[in-house]
């Protein structure tokens, strides 16, 4: 064991090269991969369906983004032929034609969609035929297998990649650099892809000098996997768990014109009465959280032709999305302020109406506080009984607005 560790720790320039063109330690990819070959035909041969599609999702994703990754950058043999012989292996292995699965990497590399229509390569065709031999010959011969074990654990392994792929870029200020993750365990049973962010500054290092690229990244690591990366993503409290599904909602609301239209309409025809009920016509209006589909600052401006506004929101994201729609509807932008940063009510209390929205995140003394120093329009549930005059939206938002105003 202990000469397995040195020999695994060891710089690989010190090893002598053989049929493996940058590494010998390229020969635990081919044994592993010989490995996960003989469990999937176990798996499939010996479990239950459901057992048999979740080993073989799991290995697809594996090897995918381990020896797949790898020999795509650096084709692990000396000689054409046998890097072309792994190419076929990992395509009917894994169900992806490697050829095309390569096209698409390298376009994300280059950050171009992968989307773009390309011309099939003529190495392709061959993988494709292959593939489809097997999937015909699953589907004659055992039926069963390839419908309830092949079929789902092919589907829940592109997700899984598909997930992985998602979180190894989950990085709002610099989502192309990538996020690494440093934990020895990943990185050995993952020949170092934990170190993303410095495989996509240097595309072409070999995995194992990858560790060695550490020094040159500034960015911050991940202290999950990939795979779980998704719990440092979630809401750390119930007002974000409710912000996030609200956001969603509003995204929803972004794909439909016929949403947008009903949003817009049943809001201005509660909030119209509430402007009435104003002491004042309100000339300057802040808007908490008005990115995304920024439909209180679209009711208001129809409603208070004459004022100004300025938008408050902690997503630059939200704003730029927010910004490109009041574009598309020709807005005069000259109209808002947007302002990328947290409420703060001795600030934006200076206006004469404050909207606060339904899915405000921060503490809750922030809006009382509000409340004290201006009048503010809030956005409640449907169910909600405040004090001060209330309109109910929609039954089926479940929503209503109310109008408090300073004591």
């Amino acid at each position: 064991m202990a000469m397995l560790a040195e020999w695994w720790l060891a710089p690989s320039e010190s090893r002598p090269r053989s049929l493996f063109r940058h590494s010998a330690r390229d020969a635990w990819l081919i044994g592993v991969t010989l490995a996960q070959t003989l469990a999937t035909l176990a798996a499939f041969a010996l479990l239950p369906p459901l057992a048999a599609a979740l080993s073989f999702a799991v290995g697809i994703c594996w090897c995918s983004n381990t020896v797949s990754h790898n020999h795509l950058h650096n084709p692990l043999f000396r000689s054409r032929r046998g890097n072309r012989a792994l190419d076929l292996w990992l395509s009917l292995l894994l169900g992806v034609p490697q050829t095309i699965w390569k096209a698409r990497h390298v376009w994300h590399h280059a950050g171009e969609p992968a989307r773009t229509r390309r011309p099939l390569s003529r190495l392709a065709k061959p993988e494709i035929a292959l593939i489809g031999l097997l999937w015909l010959g699953l589907a004659l011969l055992a039926p069963r297998v390839f419908l309830l074990a092949y079929v789902p654990g092919y589907l829940l392994g592109m997700a899984l990649c598909r997930l992985q792929g998602d979180m190894e870029h989950a990085r709002r200020e610099a989502p192309e650099a990538g996020v690494s993750h440093y934990g020895r365990v990943y990185n050995f049973f993952w020949f170092n892809d934990g170190y993303h962010a410095e495989h996509h500054r240097f595309p072409r290092e070999h995995w194992t000098r990858l560790p060695e690229r550490r020094s040159a990244i500034a960015l911050s690591p991940s202290d999950f996997p990939p795979h779980l990366r998704w719990l440092e993503l979630l809401p750390r409290s119930g007002a974000e768990l409710r912000g996030a599904l609200l956001c969603a909602l509003e995204r929803l609301a972004l794909s439909s014109a016929w949403l947008q239209r009903f949003m817009l309409a049943s809001h201005a025809r509660a909030i119209a009465p509430l402007l009435r009920a104003l002491p004042e016509r309100p000339r300057r209006v802040a808007i908490v959280g008005g990115g995304l589909f920024p439909r209180s600052l679209l009711v208001l401006a129809e409603l208070l032709p004459e004022a100004r506004f300025v938008v408050v929101d902690r997503s630059a994201e939200s704003v730029s999305r927010a910004v490109d729609h009041l574009k598309r509807r020709g807005f005069e932008l000259s109209r808002v302020r947007f302002c990328i940063e947290s409420f703060d009510p001795q600030e934006h209390c200076r206006h004469d109406l404050v909207v606060a929205p339904l899915a405000f995140v921060g503490e809750s003394g922030l809006l009382a506080k509000a409340e004290q120093r201006a009048a503010v329009l809030r956005h409640d549930w449907v169910w909600a009984r405040p004090s001060g005059v209330s309109r109910v939206v929609s039954w089926l938002l479940l929503k209503r607005v109310s109008l408090r105003l300073p004591a």
